[in-house]
C-alpha cells in the first residue's frame, strides 16, 4: 500500500470516528460517544474541569444528555493531519438542542480541536477540546417529539474497525 493510500485510510478512518461521536450524541447515548475516546483520552470543553478516562466521560455524557429532548452535533469542515500512528484534527462545529419542558432551542457554535492515536481497534481520540465562539437560545414553533426509533447504531468498534 502506497503512502498515499494509507493517508487517504487514516483520514476516512477519523473522519468516520467523528461521525460515530456525533451520532452517538444525536442517539443520545453518551456510553457509545465515550467508545470514541481512549481509555484514558479527555474531554475538553467550555471552561469546565478536564473528563479524563472513557468510563467518566461516559458518564458526564450520560448526564448532559439526558435531559434533552434532542440534540443535533455537526461536525463539518475537518482539516486533518496524520503523522505515523498519530493525528491531528480540527473541526468547526454547530450543536442545536432542546432542553426537556423548554418552548425554545440552545444552539452552540465553535471548534473541536482533536488529537487522536492509532490502537489495535482503530483511531481513538486522546483529546478532543471543544472551544465555543457563541451560544444562544432561539424561539422555537416546531414539535418536539422523542428520539428517533433507529434501525442502526453504529457502534464502535464494529462500525470503526478496518477490515
Amino acid at each position: 500500500m502506497s503512502d498515499l493510500d494509507r493517508s487517504l485510510l487514516d483520514e476516512l478512518a477519523i473522519r468516520k470516528l467523528t461521525d460515530a461521536y456525533s451520532h452517538a450524541v444525536m442517539r443520545g447515548d453518551g456510553r457509545a460517544a465515550a467508545a470514541c475516546y481512549a481509555e484514558n483520552g479527555i474531554l475538553s470543553a467550555y471552561s469546565a474541569p478536564d473528563v479524563i478516562g472513557r468510563d467518566r466521560i461516559g458518564s458526564i455524557l450520560e448526564k448532559t444528555l439526558s435531559p434533552l429532548t434532542f440534540m443535533v452535533l455537526t461536525c463539518a469542515n475537518g482539516v486533518i493531519e496524520v503523522v505515523g500512528d498519530n493525528a491531528v484534527a480540527s473541526w468547526s462545529v454547530s450543536e442545536w438542542l432542546a432542553v426537556d419542558g423548554q418552548e425554545e432551542l440552545n444552539c452552540n457554535f465553535g471548534v473541536y480541536e482533536d488529537s487522536l492515536a492509532r490502537f489495535p481497534e482503530g483511531w481513538r481520540f486522546i483529546r478532543r477540546r471543544f472551544q465555543v465562539f457563541s451560544r444562544g437560545k432561539v424561539p422555537y414553533s416546531g414539535k418536539f417529539s422523542l428520539h428517533p426509533d433507529l434501525e442502526h447504531d453504529y457502534t464502535v468498534p464494529r462500525f470503526l474497525d478496518p477490515a
